[in-house]
C-alpha cells in the first residue's frame, strides 16, 4: 500500500516539475528572444513617389508582420506560426460603379425634390398672406401688455445680475485659494531629497534601456520642406531632440521656401524584453524609489 502511494506521489512530482520546465522555458524564451525589425523608406520629391517597407518578426519568423506603402496605399501581412491574414486589395472597378450609382440615384431624388417644392410654393403663400394678418393683430394685443410688464422686469434683471456678479467673484476667490494651497503640496513633494533622488534613479534607468534598445543599424539622408516654413522649423526641432543620440547617422538638410521630400531612411534592429526585467529588478530594489511610489500612491490635494 506505502509502494503505491509513493509511486502516486512520484508520478505527481515529476508531472509538477515538467510543468514548471515548461513554463520557465517559455518565460526565458519571451525574455532572451529578441523582436527583431527593419524599415526603408525612399522618396524622390513628390509625396506620389514615398515608398515604405517594413518587416518585423520573432521566434525564428514563426510570427512576422510586413507592411508596404507604395503609391498612397498600405498593404500588410500578418503570419502567426500556420495563420496567415493580409490586406484585401482595392478594386477600383468596383468602386467606380458604386460612386456612379449613387450620382444617379442623389439626381432622381433632387428632381423629385424640386418638382415637389415647386408645387408646394404656392399653397404655401397663400397660407401665409393669411397668417401675417391675423399675427398682425396679435401682436397689436401683446405689444400693449408688454409694456407694462417691462418696467417690473428690468428692475429684477438689474437685482439678479448683481447677485451672479458677487458670486462669480467670491467662487474666483475660493479657487485661487485651492490653487495655493495645492501648489504648496506639490512644491514639498517635488522637492523632497527622497523624491529627487528616486526621480534620478529612473531616469538613470531609463536611459540605459534606452542605450540598450538603440538600432544597430540607422542611416538617415533627408532633404524635407513643407509650404508653411514655421511647420518646417517645428519639424527640425522635433529631430534635435534624439540627434544627440543618433547624430552620426542622421543627414537632415531642412527647405524653408519649397515644398519638397527626398531622400531615404534605413533602419535595423532588435528589441529584447530582458533589459525591461533588469530596469524593474533595479527599481524596485531601491528605496528612494519604494518611498517615492508610495507617497505618490497615497498623495492627496
Amino acid at each position: 500500500m506505502i509502494h503505491i502511494l509513493l509511486l502516486i506521489l512520484k508520478m505527481i512530482g515529476v508531472i509538477i516539475a515538467v510543468i514548471l520546465g515548461i513554463l520557465v522555458l517559455l518565460v526565458c524564451v519571451v525574455i532572451f528572444t529578441p523582436v527583431r525589425y527593419q524599415l526603408d523608406a525612399s522618396c524622390d520629391g513628390a509625396l506620389d513617389s514615398l515608398k515604405v517597407t517594413g518587416k518585423v518578426t520573432w521566434l525564428l519568423h514563426l510570427f512576422r508582420v510586413d507592411l508596404i506603402y507604395e503609391g498612397r496605399k498600405l498593404t500588410w501581412k500578418i503570419r502567426a506560426a500556420w495563420k496567415r491574414i493580409k490586406s484585401e486589395p482595392e478594386d477600383d472597378s468596383a468602386l467606380k460603379e458604386e460612386v456612379k450609382d449613387c450620382e444617379k440615384e442623389l439626381e432622381e431624388e433632387l428632381e423629385k425634390e424640386l418638382e415637389e417644392l415647386a408645387e408646394s410654393g404656392v399653397e404655401e403663400r397663400e397660407k401665409e398672406s393669411e397668417t401675417s394678418e391675423k399675427g398682425k393683430k396679435a401682436s397689436e394685443k401683446k405689444s400693449s401688455q408688454t409694456t407694462e410688464k417691462s418696467g417690473l422686469s428690468e428692475k429684477t434683471e438689474k437685482k439678479h445680475k448683481a447677485d451672479t456678479i458677487k458670486c462669480t467673484i467670491q467662487k474666483i476667490c475660493d479657487k485661487i485659494k485651492l490653487l495655493s494651497e495645492k501648489k504648496e503640496k506639490i512644491m514639498e513633494a517635488v522637492s523632497d531629497e527622497v523624491h529627487k533622488k528616486a526621480f534620478i534613479k529612473t531616469k538613470n534607468e531609463v536611459f540605459k534601456l534606452l542605450r540598450r534598445w538603440k538600432p544597430k543599424k540607422l542611416k538617415a539622408d533627408i532633404h524635407y520642406g513643407f509650404e508653411d516654413p514655421c511647420l518646417t522649423g517645428q519639424v527640425l526641432a522635433g529631430l534635435s531632440v534624439i540627434y544627440p543620440f543618433v547624430g552620426e547617422h542622421l543627414e537632415v538638410e531642412p527647405d524653408f521656401e519649397n515644398k519638397v521630400l527626398e531622400g531615404s531612411l534605413q533602419v535595423k534592429g532588435n528589441i529584447r524584453m530582458f533589459p525591461i526585467v533588469c530596469l524593474l529588478w533595479n527599481l524596485v530594489w531601491c528605496r528612494e524609489v519604494r518611498k517615492t511610489y508610495f507617497d505618490i500612491k497615497n498623495f492627496e490635494l
